[in-house]
């Protein structure tokens, strides 16, 4: 009887194993994991980067010989006067924080893992970016960091970005953190007003639609809408970069309702999904 159980035994496990190697995939990694992976690890991504540099670069020499040419919406009559400017975000623009991200997909996100990221200073340049700001301040463009990384982590930034070797202008202050002013929230738009009120802008570089136009915090068809709105800038006087592992696309898949819980949230965005029509 001992020998009938332990084949009975040996067959229920093999009949197991085939039927986990034959079963349908299972969710088990993190929502992430592939869109991290694919920001450390694909050719994609950094060719990505050096083209939206290069054709930056492109532009900027454009910008420079057309004094009627200005970036930002916010720029008032009168700017083709100023001195010449640009407008970039920093993480996921000119930093890479991937390995925060893989963090949270390793051991989940905490309260405390992005500031303690921060303020480590490892923050990496990211493909194409050192060499574009640094060619625009040598030609004699004011380099502006517009980043919502919070006022309490303004020097800790700066450290990073000039161990770097990013352009740091000495004589006004380049770089605008969220929270600096009573009127600097989240939405960049007031920070690029004060930067137009006093420079021409040329170029506007970022990842997320925040880093160009104001009130994106609306439903992904009014997104796309906006961003049509205004294509005759994209590649032009509009740099963008690609970021899948976060921004305010994805808040817009749940109507930026930050209240919801991970699951509630996965079911939304489960919803937008577009799927072959049956």
């Amino acid at each position: 009887m001992p020998a009938c159980r332990s084949l009975i035994a040996s067959q229920l496990f093999l009949a197991a194993v085939l039927s986990a190697q034959t079963a349908a995939p299972q969710a088990a990694a993190p929502e992430s994991l592939d869109s991290v992976l694919w920001a450390q690890t694909s050719v994609e991504h950094d060719a990505a980067y050096l083209q939206a540099f290069r054709i930056a670069r492109l532009m900027l020499d454009r910008a420079q010989a057309d004094r009627t040419w200005t970036a930002a919406i916010e720029q008032s009559a009168g700017y083709e006067r100023l001195p010449a400017a640009v407008i970039l975000d920093v993480d996921e623009t000119i930093l890479d924080n991937s390995p925060e991200e893989a963090q949270k997909v390793r051991s989940g996100p905490t309260t405390s893992l992005w500031k303690e990221w921060v303020r480590k200073e490892h923050s990496t340049a990211l493909p194409g970016a050192l060499e574009f700001t640094q060619y625009a301040d040598s030609h004699g463009v004011t380099v502006f960091y517009v980043t919502n990384r919070e006022a309490p982590d303004k020097p800790a930034t700066r450290r990073n970005l000039g161990q770097l070797g990013f352009p740091l202008n000495t004589h006004i202050d380049p770089i605008l953190c969220r929270g600096e002013k009573p009127d600097w929230g989240s939405d960049k738009g007031s920070r690029r007003a004060d930067i137009a009120a006093h420079y021409r802008v040329l170029l506007l570089i970022g990842d997320d639609l925040n880093d160009f136009l104001s009130g994106v915090h609306v439903a992904p068809d009014e997104r796309r809408r906006q961003v049509s709105a205004y294509s005759d800038r994209w590649g032009e006087r509009w740099i963008v970069l690609p970021n899948p592992m976060y921004g305010s696309w994805e808040a817009a898949l749940y109507s930026h309702k930050g209240e919801l819980s991970h699951q509630e949230q996965v079911q939304q965005k489960y919803g937008r999904l577009r799927v072959i029509d049956p």
